[in-house]
């Protein structure tokens, strides 16, 4: 019985893609965003479109764009077309766009190969069994399920379409259809360059099937070669001369080989790729190290690979000159796999192995599958010939197809994959990885709501993290992930072992962002306010800082530092960038206590506040500050009175950190000298002020009412060494402490320094009696000449 062949090539196309369907259901995963939502031409739509012409397609990717590696432009424009077009990206219109694509390349392959099979006189159902077998090879799934691989489907269909055009009107084409055909190949190379092995494909068909001499059968391929060659050279052109982003071992072992290893390693890889064409299982979407190992030639499993790839080649070679079509089936794979062999270390790709690798030389494999089973039902059963392939082949169909839903199903979210992969692959450091990252964004987003939830999904990306970490040992060469790690462990309240990660990626990268501010935030917690400021001005420096919070970080720092006029500058920056409420009370009470309650009120505004406490601790700051502005000390101590109960429920240490300071100076002058000690306490040891009048003000108390004159020293000293603006007083009060300790040569020295700032009868006086009890009469009558001059 005669099929007509549209009746089987459109029923196995749609069967093909229909098994596919429920990517229509799936979110955006791993490597799409290059192409869709983190490129940032194609999210403009058409605004920017002739820009994917120019430069290499990383070159617009938001993380660590580059432009080296790859130049496909078409690919590029087709997702800023989706995104003119639908308005926004939608991961079902970008998996639609594959599945129209997969099944579009399924009809022309069925109708390519039913055409160039007849012309063997083959029957249809070889053709359809070819087809079938690739329709459903659980191989595409990464490609067909993956929005990224658009590249792959549309340098196929393009490619595929072009040599099947140049097969119906080989000799025959006009100028205008060889325009077409090398149009169509010229999309498919700038959709991906993958398609430039099928030149071969071209060259095969005219010796195969049209019975061309080799040598007028490479002239057949000329076209298309040259078309090749100028891709390359435009290619050459707009991309950088320097090396790729590919360059290290994470993405490629063969960087760990040199001389015999590179060899035996390529053949292992080799058999792991004849592996996966007959049994597609395990599959994952990553192969990084350690999952493949350089290999040795001591190893058994190279030298079988050696010898069955031997046997491939020589039965290659010698069905050539008898036109076998094993021969053209076993040369059409190793040329659509060429581009992907690692044959010498300039063409090293980035990375071990992939199985979207296979979408092409699947092709091959289904037609030397089917080509073999024809042969033996041919010897076995001439009359019957389709029994055996169909008696072998349906049960490879039906587990094919099977495993090809199944397969599906994971790449629905980066969670379902990565956690899929993380099984499937477990010895690659990047399955862990991906993992660990996809559990901390969730948990991220979990960790408001949900904490508990959030909790078990950090402390399980902490253990992916750290099985990455032993997969690549200590060098760790992407210290990136150094980063991410800490905030899971910052999250588990780790801090210890986050400062260590985030030292350690500061080590590796000085300039990241992320280790320094977190760094800086650390600090502040512990009340070490000039590491926490050398730290945010380091991230100021650092590669694409997060410039609101570092510089509100940064302001509110140099607040707890009493540097009230960087402290405005900072937190102004920071309104330039991010327009945080918090920031604006930050700057309203710095503007307060400063004495500008205008600019203050400019800021602090009650509206929309949460509690009514809120709202008084805010009015209380701007009273209090105005009044203490004024030596008003009365007022102000009664509207700081009010702030003290509320002070630690709204979260008074970030909002007025030099409440205490202001508190108990109002206290100290209104005569409460018990109640201003105890605050000005709380400033010097709770909050960790560095304000010297704070710690002049303690000493004062020390001094006058305690009559401690050893701690009245340390505290005046210590409002020295904070840098006390009226240098005078302080070393006269310092001199003071020291003189009633009967520390006559220190006090002496204080005095003197004191003299360097101004002059008064009482320093000089006291200097004239400290030197005559010192015994140096010359300067004790240096000083009483002083002190006559200066009456």
């Amino acid at each position: 019985m005669k099929i007509k062949t549209w009746t089987w090539v459109l029923t196995i196309a749609l069967f093909g893609t229909l098994i596919y369907l429920p990517s229509l259901h799936f979110q955006y995963t791993l490597d799409d965003g290059i192409y869709s939502h983190f490129n940032r031409v194609t999210v403009k739509g058409l605004e920017e479109w002739q820009e994917v012409f120019k430069y290499g397609s990383m070159n617009f990717i938001e993380i660590s764009p580059t432009n080296t590696g790859i130049y496909r432009p078409f690919t590029l424009l087709t997702f800023a077309l989706e995104n003119e077009l639908v308005g926004k990206f939608d991961p079902g219109v970008s998996h639609g766009v594959n599945l129209v694509l997969y099944f579009i390349l399924l009809v022309i392959l069925g109708f390519f190969f039913q055409e160039l099979l007849s012309k063997k006189k083959f029957p249809w159902w070889f053709a359809a069994l070819i087809l079938l077998l690739y329709a459903v090879h659980p191989l595409h799934v990464e490609v067909v399920a993956s929005a990224k691989s658009r590249d792959t489907l549309l340098s196929a269909v393009f490619a595929f379409g072009a040599i099947w055009i140049w097969w119906r009107r080989e000799g025959n084409l006009k100028p205008l259809q060889w325009v077409l055909v090398l149009g169509l190949y010229f999309l498919s190379l700038i959709s991906k360059e993958e398609s430039i092995p099928l030149i071969a494909l071209v060259g095969l068909i005219a010796y195969f099937f049209l019975g061309k001499k080799p040598l007028q059968a490479a002239l057949s391929a000329l076209p298309f070669a040259g078309t090749a060659a100028l891709y390359l050279l435009i290619r050459g052109m707009i991309l950088d001369k320097a090396a790729t982003v590919y360059d290290s071992y994470i993405n490629s072992i063969m960087y760990l080989a040199d001389g015999s290893e590179r060899i035996a390693t390529n053949f292992y890889i080799y058999l792991q790729y004849v592996k996966l064409l007959f049994f597609p299982h395990p599959l994952s979407w990553d192969y990084s190290f350690s999952q493949l190992n350089v290999q040795q030639f001591s190893s058994p499993v190279v030298w079988f690979s050696i010898a069955f790839f031997g046997v491939l080649i020589y039965l290659a070679i010698r069905g050539f000159k008898k036109r076998s079509l094993l021969s053209f089936g076993l040369i059409l794979y190793f040329a659509t796999f060429s581009i992907f062999a690692n044959l010498v270390p300039a063409f090293t790709i980035g990375s071990n192995l992939g199985e979207r690798f296979m979408f092409v030389p699947s092709l091959a494999f289904a037609f030397l599958i089917v080509y073999l089973l024809y042969l033996l039902g041919k010897k076995f059963l001439p009359k019957q010939t389709y029994l055996i392939p169909l008696i072998i082949l349906i049960p490879v169909l039906l587990g094919f197809t099977w495993k090809t839903i199944d397969r599906t199903k994971v790449w629905e979210s980066n969670l379902t994959i990565t956690r899929a992969d993380v099984i499937s692959a477990p010895k690659s450091w990047r399955t862990h990885t991906f993992y660990a990252e996809e559990l901390r964004r969730i948990a991220g987003e979990l960790k408001k709501e949900n904490p508990d939830s959030a909790r078990v999904l950090f402390t399980e990306a902490r253990r992916e993290y750290e099985s990455m970490i032993g997969i690549l040992g200590k060098d760790l060469p992407v210290s990136q992930y150094l980063g991410t790690y800490a905030e899971v462990l910052i999250n588990l309240g780790d801090s210890a072992q986050a400062i260590a990660v985030l030292e350690e990626n500061i080590k590796k990268n000085p300039k990241a962002f992320y280790p320094l501010f977190q760094m800086g935030r650390f600090a502040f917690e512990r009340n070490d306010f000039e590491e926490a400021e050398s730290y945010y001005l380091q991230a100021l420096q650092s590669t694409s800082p997060n410039m609101g919070p570092l510089y509100r970080n940064l302001g509110l720092t140099y607040s707890r530092q009493s540097k009230r006029e960087q402290a405005v500058l900072a937190l102004e920056k920071s309104l330039e960038y991010w327009d945080d409420p918090s920031i604006r009370n930050a700057l309203g009470f710095l503007y307060s206590e400063l004495g500008q309650p205008e600019k203050a009120a400019q800021y602090l505004n009650t509206e929309g506040t949460n509690s009514p406490e809120e709202v008084l601790f805010v009015q209380a700051v701007l009273k209090g500050n105005e009044a203490l502005g004024k030596s008003d000390f009365r007022t102000a101590r009664s509207e700081y009175q009010k702030i003290e109960p509320i002070y630690d429920q709204v979260e008074g240490q970030t909002k007025f950190p030099t409440f205490y300071a202001a508190y108990g100076k109002s206290l100290m002058e209104t005569g409460d000298t018990t109640a201003a000690k105890t605050n000005f306490l709380r400033a010097a040891n709770d909050m960790k002020s560095t304000d010297p009048v704070v710690f002049t003000n303690l000493g004062t108390i020390a001094f006058m009412k305690d009559k401690n004159f050893s701690q009245a020293e340390e505290y005046y000293q210590k409002a020295i060494d904070l840098g006390h603006t009226d240098k005078f007083s302080a070393y006269s009060n310092l001199g003071m402490s020291q003189i009633v300790q009967r520390k006559e040569a220190q006090a002496a020295a204080s005095f003197e320094k004191a003299l360097e700032y101004g002059t008064s009868r009482p320093v000089l006086g006291n200097l004239y009696l400290l030197y005559q009890s010192l015994g140096n009469p010359e300067k004790a009558n240096f000083y009483r000449q002083k002190l006559a001059v200066s009456n």
